[in-house]
């Protein structure tokens, strides 16, 4: 074992100025700690390579080239769906080590484990990860790798990390020890002549995006090869009206999966919104602008149990029913009271005014009002209005409805984006040390 890397069966201390709390994964070719910044007070996960792989030391060491592009790529491209790289250093005894942010969150690959996602959710990450694609090409780089494990579900959205394979316009990086790309989503042209281009990744997204909405892959198999055939001679299957979506989603799907580059999107970002605007046009539902989909809360991606852990359980709402059925009640027993104890002081001219249909009453007023957590009425109800003299206004008044929980009482429990949730119990508040049920982080 080179004596500048670490063995993947210990934890270190430290890396560098980084102080290590947990491993957080492994991939092919390195392993992923989560460590904390002294100097900044912040949670980082720190890449290092695997030094239990049987490779020999050329091809290490272009591994280690492979690390210094990849924290290259990383630099180059800054936006809001792309992990943000930190640093890069050489440690004495782990060796070279990249620092990303710390994105706490499943990967995709994690999340469709529990089945394949709603239409809201892979709508969001098929228009944050085309756009995020699409500012990288323009830009010059190329990820060469998106798939499920490389998109994490953080709490601000969809993000694209693993830039490992990534090639800038600079680089003559071409493999370390085999082949680029993950073969179910690589595109038919790189199988031929590793001819990788902005089409190539766009392919990946389709096929990604394929995957996460019906949950299962366009091209399954067995092995490299046979998936790798299925990809070149194939056509995906359609599936859109099986789930109830329109079949112009299909037809999407597989012009991005197209053989022939040159017959697919324009770019990534295209694809990702064509894709959205299919997923969102059934039931009524609107396609969230840019604006607003960067708004909503991670309910629309993350899984349900951690929503249960972001928003804090849904209130119960049969207390309020019978509280607000008890205002009520409360309210026509003092408005007839009034009535009795005042009728001889009301004039014919005050009975006529109170006649008025468009008149409130004194239970419309008082509605009650939960989207505070506690009733409003308690507090708000305004003082019933003076009562008629006549005998058909006392009529009308005691024949009132007793007033009913508002329209937000009777909204679905379910949290989401456009609806107001509960604050958080304390404990819900995250601890100083990211648990690791929720952790991931850029593995390769």
């Amino acid at each position: 074992m080179p004596p500048s890397i670490a063995s993947s069966r210990e934890l270190p201390n430290a890396v560098g100025r980084y102080e290590v709390v947990r491993q957080l994964g492994i991939g092919a070719m390195g392993r992923v700690l989560l460590a904390r910044d002294p100097v900044l007070g912040r949670h980082v996960a720190v890449k290092l390579l695997r030094d239990d792989l049987a490779i020999a030391a050329d091809v290490r060491d272009a591994l280690i080239v492979r690390m210094r592009h990849e924290a290259r790529a990383a630099a180059r491209v800054t936006h809001p769906n792309l992990v943000v790289i930190h640093d890069m250093g050489e440690d004495d005894v782990l060796g070279l080590y990249l620092v990303f942010e710390y994105i706490e969150g499943p990967t995709l690959k994690q999340r469709l484990t529990e089945g394949r996602l709603s239409a809201r959710q892979a709508a969001r990450i098929a228009r944050e990860i085309g756009a995020a694609l699409t500012f990288a090409h323009e830009r010059g780089v190329l990820h060469r790798d998106v798939k499920p494990e490389n998109i994490i579900l953080s709490p601000t959205g969809a993000k694209l990390t693993d830039f490992g394979i990534a090639r800038v316009p600079d680089s003559t990086l071409t493999h370390a020890g085999g082949l680029l790309g993950t073969p179910a989503y690589s595109a038919p042209e790189t199988f031929r002549d590793g001819r990788f281009s902005p089409e190539s990744d766009q392919f990946s997204l389709a096929t990604t995006m394929y995957e996460a909405i019906r949950g299962s892959r366009a091209f399954p198999g067995d092995d490299a090869l046979s998936v790798a055939s299925k990809i070149m001679n194939d056509e995906p299957e359609a599936f859109a009206e099986s789930l109830r979506y329109p079949s112009e989603l299909d037809a999407i799907l597989a012009r991005g999966m197209a053989r022939d580059p040159t017959a697919r999107f324009e770019s990534c970002k295209i694809l990702g919104t064509k894709v959205m605007d299919a997923l969102l046009s059934r039931s009524s539902i609107s396609a969230p602008s840019p604006d607003a989909a960067d708004a909503q809360s991670t309910e629309s991606i993350m899984p349900p149990a951690r929503l249960s852990t972001t928003f804090g359980a849904p209130p119960d709402r049969r207390g309020w029913k019978f509280l607000a059925a008890g205002l009520g009640a409360l309210a026509v027993i003092g408005l007839l009271t009034r009535m009795v104890l005042r009728s001889d002081a009301q004039s014919p001219v005050a009975s006529a005014a109170t006649q008025d249909p468009s008149a409130p009453t004194a239970e419309a007023e008082a509605e009650v009002d939960t989207s505070a957590g506690l009733p409003s009425a308690i507090a708000t109800a305004k003082p019933p209005r003076k009562p008629p003299r006549s005998h058909s206004a006392s009529s009308t008044a005691s024949s009132a409805p007793a007033p009913t929980p508002s329209a937000s009482i009777s909204a679905s429990t379910k949290p989401s984006a456009s609806t107001s949730a509960p604050h958080p119990h304390p404990s819900t508040t995250p601890s100083a040390a990211p648990s690791s049920a929720s952790a991931s982080s850029p593995t390769k």
